[in-house]
């Protein structure tokens, strides 16, 4: 389950969904202009019932926000990628080459969008060892009192807190973390929750708020701390699998 009722996001998904539906139909128009070219009809008609097949999932994945979305969407690129080297190295179709060009320039368009921790967190459920995991143990302090929480992605001004307690979207919070040396502390708001299953921690996606008491250049240092820490921790895991080898 996930809650994106944020204002702001649902007109960002919006301005997604358009994206989807212009590679969509430079898509289609482009099968429509290859079948008549090479004069096949019925060929051209069973591909583009295929087309909407698989776009009908596509668009279901990203309506509800699946991490499927991003299976569908590497499919679609390798698909435009493969007609681009074909029309390039054939020298034949080159009418279709700059329509092939444009969906693939509107999907990386969408895919840039929705690579964020407020759409689509990254999560390293499947690291049972929590010394190993992408995340640093944070504290938010939501109604007056502060709470444990796990900061688990963070990315382009944004982020994902992993937290037991639920927190509505639309509200602000105060993070406090610690990169052994230097305390830090942040100001967020909630712009979507996502619920995977009892016994797990909803994840939050929130953007970070910068003015005079919370400077972007903070967050700087802390995402530079973070992301050192990940290569350390890889480095790491790795160095033990292999001992245990």
């Amino acid at each position: 389950m996930i809650d994106i009722s944020n204002l702001k996001i649902r007109q960002d998904i919006d301005r997604v969904h358009l994206l989807q539906w212009g590679h969509f139909s430079i898509i289609s128009l482009a099968f429509i202009i290859e079948g008549f070219l090479n004069i096949k009809i019925f060929w051209t008609i069973f591909t583009l019932m295929g087309l909407m097949i698989f776009y009908k999932l596509y668009f279901k994945t990203l309506t509800d926000l699946y991490y499927s979305f991003w299976t569908f969407t590497f499919a679609t690129g390798s698909f435009i990628a493969y007609k681009l080297y074909h029309i390039v190295m054939t020298q034949s179709e080159l009418q279709l080459f700059y329509l092939y060009l444009i969906a693939g320039v509107i999907l990386s368009i969408e895919s840039y969008i929705l690579l964020s921790p407020i759409y689509y967190p990254r999560v390293s459920w499947w690291e049972y060892d929590f010394r190993f995991r992408d995340d640093s143990k944070v504290e938010f302090l939501f109604e007056d009192k502060k709470c444990e929480a796990r900061l688990t992605d963070l990315r382009r001004n944004a982020g994902c807190l992993a937290s037991f307690k639920d927190i509505n979207v639309g509200e602000k919070v105060k993070i406090f973390a610690s990169n052994g040396v230097k305390n830090f502390r942040f100001q967020v708001e909630i712009m979507s929750r996502r619920r995977y299953s009892l016994g797990r921690p909803a994840s939050h996606g929130v953007k970070f708020i910068f003015d005079d008491d919370y400077t972007e250049s903070e967050y700087e240092e802390f995402h530079s701390y973070w992301s050192n820490e990940k290569v350390f921790k890889k480095k790491t895991r790795y160095r033990k699998q292999g001992s245990n080898a």
